[in-house]
């Protein structure tokens, strides 16, 4: 049933002139597969009504919608039609991406692409990104690993991976790699998402063959610190020795070593505490403010990393880190001077610190340690799903608290929560480390998304039609056309432009020596037509004398015959009479096919884009075996539309376009030789108004 309704959608798009006969036989050969539609089903999964995702609404097989379309749902036939119809979509997008770069694949590689594709959207067939560039280069060049990592890293929402997501990609990884639609590749590889908030790394979110060691893992910069290690959430270090099992999340550990007085880094120390192992998060952070001598541990020989701190011991700790002097105390609690002291300065309120030997709200460390350091509070949105003060926004931005990974993998600070011992330690050794004025570094901008062009289309109305490569593309800057009152300029010294006119029965008797002095160049005259209806061939009443005074008077005459020929016969009926009635005058110009269809009455209405390209290729092989120029006239709907442009590439083309509220100037994708700009032109020896024309070349 799926490759009948592909085949229908097909013919359908035959019919509007969306694909040439040359570009079918390549979306023929590269369409989704019934396999391959049925995998994105049991990806997609069948929903009745509309549902909201990520700000957008979907029905069906995911298919994207409105909020308030189908009311009351739709049947699974319903959303298979949906389907379908995207599919089509996304079948002319990937064809015109392949075509571009001579890339063939195996279909269950392309159906691997459209799952991908339908999901994600295009933003992947981008030369900056690793899988695009890959297909470019010759994806047999590269690894299992390289390639599952240029497809599975596609797993985002904003920053963050989503398990969901990353099991699809390596399913359709693994289908693109070995054609198997029904694979284990979730259960072949895992992943390591990497924090880079503040940090510099190539790829986030990393994917490793499970069971095998992680190897040589990305190493981040950041600006005046060395990068420690990656820890996980519960504080162990990552190594490339450990093995890949399942997925985690892992954030850098920055800080710097203290140095001796001769500069040299400190390497040496004899650790004094039984609790405190090497490897751990925090080692490194309780060491260097241990031989700072900005801590010590307990007279057991503990230093108990896990301990929560009291609002004293936080207090002395920070102030002291922050500058100030050590405080005596002014009651019976030893750390009363320090409270005093904070609310003095107004960092703390004296009903923030009503018990010295309680724990201290994180929040309030921020606020105190932000404020002792004199920080500027953050304009910026928080980073942290449970937590927007200022003062950690701030902490946050200098690069002084990181947060940690939920069980929904969003950033948190818990501002509620006590701050155990090794925590902060941590805190006081990066507040040692600030140099004021200084932030995070801002992430890197995003890729611009890749233009219609780079995507391998063109997008006309509500329509994306594919990008015929074998049919020139148009030159012309729009900021150089200038129009002073019925002429048009091009201002471009490197282009020839001349202005012209196009006249017929209706402007009557012209007075061309006044169109010449008023300097008009060429003329375009009709020379018959076609009757709409009945399909009887006219001569134009005015055709003669206007041929003759128009040449008299020294300008550049070519000719038009307005057709509404149904097919080759025709066509070449209506070139033999043109050609009979111009016999003997003097035609320099291009012999124009002005094959129109301007409503449902016209006879030739709907006509096929393969009968009508067919036509007018009749009619210039006519008229080119007598030696004239032929052309061919259409505006966008027909160009776009109804023509096969890339059949008519041996003929220059007559372009009609009027400036609208849209656009001043021609919006067509593809080269003309002639521009009908105006049907009111007012020139000097004609009575009324007159189409108007600028010429970039001389025939």
């Amino acid at each position: 049933m799926m490759k009948r309704l592909c085949s229908l959608l097909l013919a359908l798009l035959l019919t509007a002139g969306l694909l040439t006969p040359a570009a079918l036989a390549d979306v023929e050969n590269m369409q989704v597969s019934e396999e391959g539609s049925e995998l994105i089903k049991d990806f997609e999964g069948y929903r009745r009504f509309a549902y909201e995702d990520g700000g957008k609404w979907y029905i069906g097989y995911g298919s994207l919608c409105e909020k308030g379309d189908y009311p009351d749902g739709i049947s699974e036939k319903e959303a298979e039609d949906l389907m379908v119809h995207h599919l089509m979509e996304i079948d002319l997008k990937l064809n015109a991406f392949l075509k571009k770069y001579d890339i063939h694949l195996e279909q269950h590689q392309y159906d691997a692409l459209a799952s991908m594709t339908y999901n994600l959207g295009t933003s992947w067939i981008n030369p900056a990104y690793r899988l695009c560039q890959y297909l470019m280069n010759g994806i047999e060049d590269y690894t299992e690993e390289e390639v599952v990592n240029a497809i599975a890293s596609w797993c985002h929402i904003g920053r963050t991976p989503l398990h969901g997501l990353a099991v699809r990609r390596l399913k359709e990884a693994f289908l693109f790699l070995y054609g198997d639609y029904d694979n284990d590749g979730d259960e072949a590889y895992t992943y390591v998402h990497f924090d880079v908030t503040a940090e510099e790394i190539d790829h986030s979110t990393v994917f490793y063959p499970v069971n095998t060691c992680y190897g040589e893992l990305p190493t981040p910069t950041h600006p005046g610190r060395y990068f420690r290690g990656w820890y996980t959430e519960s504080g162990a270090r990552l190594t490339g020795d450990d093995i890949a099992q399942i997925p985690i999340t892992v954030s850098a550990d920055w800080g710097s070593s203290p140095v001796s007085d001769t500069g040299v880094q400190s390497t040496d120390w004899d650790n004094p505490y039984s609790d405190l192992k090497e490897g751990e998060w925090y080692y490194s952070y309780i060491k260097n403010l241990t031989i700072a001598q900005k801590v010590d541990g307990y007279p057991d020989g503990t230093f108990q990393p896990g301990k929560i701190i009291t609002a004293g011991e936080a207090l002395k700790l920070i102030l002291l880190t922050a500058g100030f002097d050590e405080q005596p105390a002014i009651d019976s609690h030893w750390a009363s001077g320090y409270s005093r002291l904070a609310q003095e300065q107004g960092y703390l309120l004296p009903e923030d610190l009503t018990n010295l030997d309680a724990p201290i709200r994180r929040e309030l460390i921020a606020q105190l340690a932000a404020q002792a350091l004199h920080i500027p509070e953050a304009n910026n949105p928080s980073p942290f799903a449970d937590c927007d003060s200022p003062y950690v926004r701030a902490l946050y931005e200098a690069g002084i608290v990181t947060g940690s990974y939920n069980e929904q993998n969003k950033l948190v600070y818990l501002p509620q929560t006590g701050i155990i011992r090794s925590e902060l330690c941590a805190l006081v050794w990066r507040m040692l480390q600030y140099v004021p004025g200084t932030t995070r570094p801002e992430p890197e901008p995003e890729p611009e998304p890749p233009t219609p062009e780079e995507l391998g289309y063109i997008e006309y109305r509500d329509q994306k039609l594919p990008l015929l490569y074998d049919v020139e593309k148009c030159p012309y800057e729009k900021d150089l056309f200038r129009l002073e009152g019925s002429f048009m300029h091009y201002d471009d010294p490197d282009v020839d432009a001349y202005v012209g006119i196009d006249v017929s029965s209706y402007q009557g008797d012209v007075d061309w020596r006044k169109v010449k002095d008023a300097g008009i160049e060429f003329v375009m005259l009709r020379v018959g037509f076609r009757g709409y209806t009945q399909g009887t061939l006219n001569l134009d009443e005015y055709f003669i004398q206007n041929a003759k005074g128009a040449s008299q008077a020294g300008l550049k005459v070519g000719c038009y015959f307005f057709s509404t020929a149904t097919n080759e016969r025709e066509a070449v009926e209506e070139a033999e009479y043109l050609l009979a009635a111009i016999e003997g005058l003097d035609i320099d110009y291009p012999v124009v096919y002005d094959w129109e269809a301007n409503s449902k009455s016209y006879r030739n209405y709907g006509l096929e884009p393969e009968i009508l390209t067919d036509a007018a290729i009749a009619f210039c092989e006519r008229v080119a075996e007598e030696g004239y120029i032929p052309m061919v006239y259409f505006n966008l709907p027909t160009g776009y539309l109804r023509y096969q442009l890339d059949r008519l590439t041996d003929y220059d083309f007559w372009f009609a376009y009027y400036p609208n509220a849209d656009s001043m100037y021609p919006t067509m994708y593809y080269n003309y030789h002639i521009w009908q700009y105006s049907d009111h032109g007012n020139v000097n020896g004609i009575d009324g108004r007159v189409d108007m024309n600028i010429a970039f070349k001389r025939w």
